[in-house]
């Protein structure tokens, strides 16, 4: 690829950027760990409702926990370029190169329908087609694969701006920017409709859409992409950082810029709030970047990096295994706290509970990755 290298050794530990791994895993702990405990200490002893605001989503804002989708979307094309190169045969893309997409965005999907779409209720009028992030990570997947494949770099930065304008002209000319209105819940209506059977449960298209939205996945993808881009350039570690931290600037001027007219609304995923959401990516990698990998401070970080390399089974044990079984369990070990000091309490230990055993949960598994590796 044009003005691409191998990463140094040093830099990466091992062919690896650390402050992916690291990013992806904070914001899987934001979401699995942070957010879980943040909100049941609020309910137990309360906390300031500007502190809780942060998490949680709304329509026409941006709160902490609004940059969750958008940063684990970025973190799967920042990726690609580490892992996508390796499948390729002769320096093309070949069917071993497309059989590890597709099977990536097959298992992405379906363990997307798992958490959020019903598959396990085996019910047609329950189980819905597209409805989670794993499937936005599916879709951003799947067309950066494609779209990485393109010979220079300014035709991969020219379709990524294409798809923001596209996008937004889109939105601005199919409806408004109101939850029933807007464009992509229009579309959404119309293609359930025609698909899902009659009496399902999702004909009644909420505030989140996601098929027209696909374009803004795309294109966080991409944004990602490039970010990893710059990261493994010829440049040297200082240039690189100097770049990452223009790069989120100009991001973040153009989102900023695009909220005086287009409303910031993450359940729509607006171009506003999309650009602005890729910029604080960007500048949160840069800043890993430049502490870990040019720095090398590490210490005590053990923990959020084995989330960014165990997250997607991370995050299924917490949707599946964690929410049949660990809650249950719990509740049953924190059950005497609700006597004494009642259930708001309560709650808050069972989140740690649960908290802790995702760790462990997580530390097994990778531990148990490390023994099928080494040699017998």
């Amino acid at each position: 690829m044009e003005n691409s290298r191998m990463p140094d050794r040093r830099e990466t530990g091992k062919g690896r950027l650390f402050c992916l791994d690291l990013l992806r895993g904070l914001d899987m702990m934001l979401l699995l760990v942070a957010g879980p405990l943040v909100m049941s200490y609020g309910k137990a002893w309360g906390l300031p409702a500007e502190v809780l605001g942060q998490f949680k989503h709304g329509w026409e804002c941006f709160t902490l926990w609004d940059i969750i989708m958008p940063l684990f979307i970025f973190m799967c094309g920042a990726a690609m370029p580490l892992a996508l190169p390796k499948r390729m045969t002769d320096g093309r893309a070949r069917w071993p190169y497309w059989r590890h997409v597709l099977k990536r965005v097959a298992l992405l999907w379906v363990c997307g329908m798992v958490v959020q779409g019903n598959l396990l209720s085996l019910d047609p009028l329950k189980i819905g087609p597209f409805s989670n992030t794993l499937q936005a990570i599916a879709v951003g997947y799947a067309a950066t694969a494609a779209l990485m494949l393109l010979p220079r770099v300014w035709m991969r930065c020219a379709v990524t701006a294409a798809l923001f304008a596209a996008y937004a002209l889109f939105l601005h000319v199919g409806g408004d920017y109101t939850p029933e209105g807007n464009f992509t819940a229009i579309v959404e209506r119309r293609v359930f409709a025609a698909v899902l059977p009659a009496g399902s449960i999702w004909l009644k298209v909420g505030y989140y859409t996601w098929i027209v939205p696909s374009i803004m996945f795309t294109a966080m993808t991409l944004c990602g992409f490039h970010a990893t881009e710059i990261l493994r350039s010829a440049f040297s570690p200082k240039r690189r950082a100097a770049l990452m931290f223009a790069y989120a600037g100009a991001l973040l001027a153009a989102g900023f810029a695009a909220a005086v007219w287009i409303p910031v609304i993450k359940p729509i995923y607006t171009v506003s709030f999309t650009l602005q959401a890729m910029g604080w990516s960007v500048l949160a990698l840069a800043v890993l970047y430049v502490a870990t990998d040019i720095f090398a401070f590490r210490s005590y970080l053990a923990v959020p990096v084995l989330f960014g390399r165990h997250c997607l089974f991370a995050y299924m044990a917490l949707h599946v295994p964690f929410k049949y079984g660990f809650d249950a369990l719990a509740n049953a070990v924190t059950a005497g706290i609700a006597v004494h000091f009642g259930k708001g309490v309560q709650s808050f230990w069972a989140t740690v509970f649960v908290c802790c055993a995702l760790v462990f949960a997580v530390k097994i598994r990778d531990a148990l990755q490390k023994a099928e590796k080494s040699p017998s």
